[in-house]
């Protein structure tokens, strides 16, 4: 039936039937009372009422697969929710499409801080039910973060929710290696950030992907939709690589990886381009440490990307200096400026920490070399001062400062250089989960054993 047009209020204005701002990503009502704003600023339509999500209603829309295993015979019926047309679905895909507008505040932007991918989302919505159920929680948990709320027990069990559909997916050769279920699975790590670091590890979802990746006969990605989820998946599997064993890709898996044409050719790419060699210099330096090898020959591989890294790093400082000096006048000029600044800003401080990664795993390797240990402090100061200039950005903007801190955390040995990075860490860590320090303490020591090649590490009073 078509659809007739009912105002733009948020669901919390409308049911109090107050007057509500339309602001996004949360209005001004609920960010004065701290509400969780959900459909602030969205054009509504009045539909035949459907009940999408019920369990209830989803057992009658079955749709089952038989999958065949190795041996060619068939397994048990395979079962994916059937994703039908309706309200809810329309209701959602506004809510998703309100929350990754581009002219969002740069502070809780989706699309600006998770990547360009999220554009192509509203348009699958109702194609895949588990991208369905991570679309609709990670919608849930940015309203609820934006409310600065605690999470929900909503957005809680959306993710639980969510988590079960994927792993129905996840079950079929065929969805589970398709351009929707590897979004769903990109969103599902998105969610995390939203709902604090749980758990006493640092791995997550991006070992999931990792498996999907090499699933399918061709390891990067197949279409300009997956190119553009790359250019986020890629970060995510890469620095939880570095930690994560069970992440054991190739060196040409990892390059087909951080390929990509969108940025080969910019200082963001090539920088990510250095990254995906370190997994795998790291493996092979702790392989040499435990069979007592001679560790000169890789360190003087490690050395030219290490160097390369600060060429680059240079390149994006200067990026960033020259539009921090530009000043143009009008309101457009002003967005896309600012937009350029963080995306630069963002950048550097992503490159710093590249380029601190790699200081680690030389210190680790030629410990008898004081020029990386000098060079570590110089760029762990300048990790401390991009923090405090990123702080115009925060929480969703700069949280990115989490890794950057983390990297420079590991490549100091100095304490008093370390407690300022400490303090940093714990200031950014706030705004995203309050409780759990201890757990962070843990995240920040397997970092640094995997980067230091499992070596002991004394710290300098």
């Amino acid at each position: 039936m078509p659809g007739v047009p009912t105002g733009r209020a948020c669901d919390g204005c409308r049911k109090q039937k107050k007057k509500c701002d339309e602001k996004q990503p949360i209005c001004g009502r609920c960010l004065r009372l701290k509400l969780t704003c959900v459909g602030s600023g969205q054009q509504r339509y009045k539909f035949k009422q459907e009940h999408r999500f019920s369990s209830q209603s989803n057992q009658d829309q079955i749709i089952k697969f038989d999958s065949p295993n190795s041996s060619g015979k068939g397994t048990p019926p395979f079962e994916i929710p059937q994703t039908c047309p309706g309200n809810n679905i329309t209701f959602l895909t506004g809510s998703f499409v309100g929350a990754i507008k581009r002219t969002n505040d740069l502070r809780y932007n989706l699309w600006w801080s998770f990547g360009i991918f999220l554009e192509e989302v509203p348009r699958r919505i109702g194609t895949n039910e588990a991208l369905d159920r991570a679309v609709d929680t990670l919608a849930t948990a940015h309203a609820s973060f934006c409310s600065r709320r605690s999470v929900s027990i909503e957005a809680l069990s959306k993710y639980s929710s969510a988590l079960k559909t994927l792993r129905i997916y996840l079950d079929d050769p065929i969805q589970a290696i398709s351009s929707n279920t590897l979004c769903a699975v990109m969103i599902l790590l998105l969610c995390q950030s939203f709902h604090g670091q749980n758990g006493r590890t640092i791995t997550g979802h991006a070992q999931g992907a990792s498996n999907i990746l090499r699933a399918r006969k061709h390891f990067g990605p197949r279409d300009e939709f997956e190119q553009k989820l790359f250019l986020s998946l890629r970060g995510s599997v890469l620095f939880e690589g570095l930690y994560n064993d069970a992440i054991d890709l190739s060196s040409d898996e990892w390059d087909a990886l951080v390929i990509n044409d969108f940025d080969q050719d910019h200082p963001e790419g090539r920088i990510l381009r250095c990254l995906a060699k370190a997994p795998v210099l790291i493996k092979r330096g702790k392989q040499a440490k435990i069979n007592m090898q001679d560790l000169r020959p890789l360190a003087k591989e490690v050395q030219p990307i290490y160097e390369e890294c600060k060429l680059i790093l240079k390149d994006l400082k200067a990026r960033k200096v020259e539009c921090e000096s530009s000043d143009l006048g009008n309101n457009m000029a002003t967005f896309i400026t600012r937009l350029l600044q963080a995306h630069y800003l963002r950048t550097y401080g992503i490159g710093l920490g590249i380029t601190l990664f790699f200081n680690c795993i030389l210190q680790a390797l030629d410990p008898g070399d004081y020029i990386y240990s000098t060079e570590s402090r110089s760029f762990v100061e300048e990790t401390l001062l991009h923090a405090q200039e990123s702080n115009m950005f925060r929480p969703v903007g700069a949280g990115y400062n989490l890794m950057c801190l983390a990297a420079a955390w590991a490549a100091t040995t100095d304490s008093q250089l370390r407690l300022q990075v400490e303090a940093s860490m714990f200031d950014y860590y706030g705004d995203f989960s309050v409780n759990n320090r201890p757990y962070l303490y843990e995240h920040l020591e397997l970092a640094r054993d995997n980067l230091w090649l499992g070596s002991p590490i004394s710290t300098k009073s």
